[in-house]
């Protein structure tokens, strides 16, 4: 062995400054002082010593006997042990007091830091006549590829190969090979993750952004209030859905709408359910006459734009602890084969958006009546029929276009299953399926651009991925990616004070739609990456997550 004692350097000018920085502030005495250092490894006995370039070797360095290579600008610190066949790549490191023993190959561009222990042999100890220490030492060897980083007093066993890329979490104990660019850590390491894969935001990040909505959202409802009141945009007039979305908002923070009580909200709201129809005035058509045009439309739901409001009304009424005024009658009256009929009867070949949202209206519906009227419909007739006709292949109902690929079954997919599989809390039937689906429609840059898309393409790919993991874990780190993306998407596009735009297109202003949507969003992936702490705010109202009928039974 070569000790600190057995160095012939014993001047003033011995290298003592942080080995990292030899390279660069070495004085060629020091330098000089290096070298003679080095012949005298190379003179060794038992030490086959070669060394490749520049290197720095601190003089206090233990070697046993063997064979150590050391490439060019690579360099080992103070305290460290090496012996046994070592070969270190260029540009490496051996920090303080580290250990490489045994048959070792290491890479170029390696870190191992402080105390790290890297052993390239084993005791055997089968013979149990013997004493462990006079039985036969094995090596396997250890090797490590290229641009690793080995955290401080890890460990890693005879046998292990450490792919190129990867990290090696501080104190791990590494007993299996590590994949490239895995980051692996614990007792015994496994992996944490791909470093090829976003990581997740720090929850700090996710519950700063959470609090700020809080704190931001009454100044934010009353930029959207008019003297009579909640607007959309500001100047846009009155309508049904904004009530809506700002009692939904408003249960975000403190559950208040600035300049109405609950009780005039909650009257509000109730009168806008026709008492003929039962449903709500639509979105679009406010001037028309209304109840007349639309008598005959509401006994199958459909209008679609009335239906959507009706259960609008009663999602945001459940933010209040109200409900509608009335049951909605076609949820009560169509059953059996005349529910069946309807839906064979809606489009679901090339219209499943559409025949997706008939269903979320209809169960929404059924769900009110059951919760708050004590409605005993038998909800088999609808799951019955949804489960027989959804593609085993997919996991949707209906298919894809020619024009808009996958854009109309996922979509669909995902308001037929908000209105029906999780308000009833039904297992879906194929998850897997419809995981493998949407994460191809989530890669359709013509519909889902970052820079020009809805809050409803991305809602309607961020919920189904999260339904579907409630029951299966399969493609998770897949979906995670999607998740942080537009996590990180949603919270950049935040405007203080006034929320975010329906539209991800430059351009277009905050309004309460897409603030309500996209927070919905967020929560939904934050969710999906389990970053989210139970004592924050979630979605309310009308992107609730919470069922609304436990059935818990599968249909």
């Amino acid at each position: 062995m070569i000790y600190l004692e057995d160095n012939p350097l014993k001047g003033p000018c011995l290298y003592r400054r942080s080995p990292w920085c030899f390279f660069g502030a070495a004085t060629d005495e020091e330098r000089a002082e290096q070298r003679l250092w080095q012949r005298s490894l190379n003179d060794a006995d038992d030490l086959d010593f070669e060394a490749d370039g520049d290197v720095y070797i601190d003089p206090d360095v233990s070697f046993g006997h063997g064979r150590f290579q050391i490439g060019n600008q690579s360099y080992v610190a103070a305290g460290c042990q090496v012996g046994g066949d070592l070969s270190l790549g260029s540009k490496c490191s051996l920090n303080a007091n580290a250990v490489a023993r045994g048959k070792i190959t290491i890479g170029n561009g390696v870190r191992i830091a402080t105390g790290a222990q890297i052993l390239g042999f084993n005791h055997g100890h089968d013979d149990l006549e013997k004493l462990i220490y006079q039985q036969p030492v094995t090596s396997k060897g250890i090797c490590i590829g290229d641009d690793v980083w080995i955290g401080a007093n890890a460990v890693i066993l005879d046998g292990v190969k450490i792919g190129s890329h990867a990290i090696v979490a501080a104190g791990a104990i590494v007993t299996h090979h590590v994949p490239d660019w895995a980051i692996v850590g614990g007792n015994p390491a496994k992996v944490i993750r791909d470093r090829r894969q976003p990581q997740p935001p720090r929850c700090g990040d996710w519950t700063s952004f959470q609090a700020k909505v809080q704190d931001e959202m009454p100044e934010l409802l009353r930029a959207h209030l008019s003297t009579e009141g909640p607007e959309d945009l500001p100047g846009e007039g009155l309508r049904v859905r904004p009530w809506c979305d700002a009692v939904e908002l408003a249960a975000l923070a403190d559950g208040s709408v600035p300049g109405f009580s609950k009780e005039e909200l909650i009257r509000t709201l109730q009168s806008f359910q026709d008492p003929v129809t039962r449903l709500v005035k639509g979105p679009y058509g406010e001037g028309s006459d209304w109840s007349e045009n639309l008598t005959w439309f509401a006994h199958r739901l459909e209008d679609r734009h009335s239906a959507y409001m009706v259960m609008a009304t009663g999602y945001a009424l459940e933010c209040l602890g109200a409900k509608l005024a009335h049951p909605v009658a076609v949820a009560r009256d169509l059953k059996g084969n005349d529910l069946f009929e309807h839906l064979d009867g809606l489009l679901w070949k090339d219209r499943a958006w559409g025949a997706g949202a008939w269903v979320d209206h209809y169960a929404s519906s059924l769900a009110f009546n059951i919760h708050h009227h004590g409605d005993d419909h038998r909800i088999e007739d609808l799951f019955g029929w949804l489960n027989l006709h959804a593609d085993p292949t997919t996991g949707m109902w209906g298919h894809p276009t020619k024009e808009q690929g996958w854009l109309q079954p996922v979509h669909g997919f995902y308001r037929l299953t908000r209105g029906s599989y999780a308000q009833f809390e039904v297992p879906l039937p194929y998850p897997e399926r419809s995981i493998d689906t949407t994460l191809v429609y989530s890669q359709d840059l013509k519909q889902v651009h970052p820079k020009n898309t809805t809050a409803c393409h991305i809602l309607d790919i961020i919920h189904p991925l999260w339904l579907c993991l409630q029951q299966t874990d399969h493609r998770r780190g897949e979906a995670e990616k999607v998740a942080k993306r537009w996590l990180d998407i949603t919270i950049s596009r935040w405007v203080e004070k006034r929320g975010l735009s329906f539209r991800t297109q430059a351009g277009h202003q905050p309004n309460l739609q897409g603030t309500e949507m996209w927070l919905s969003i967020a929560w939904l992936c934050a969710d999906i990456l389990k970053i989210n702490d139970p004592k924050g705010w979630k979605p309310m109202g009308v992107h609730r997550l919470e069922p609304m009928i436990h059935s818990r039974r599968s249909l």
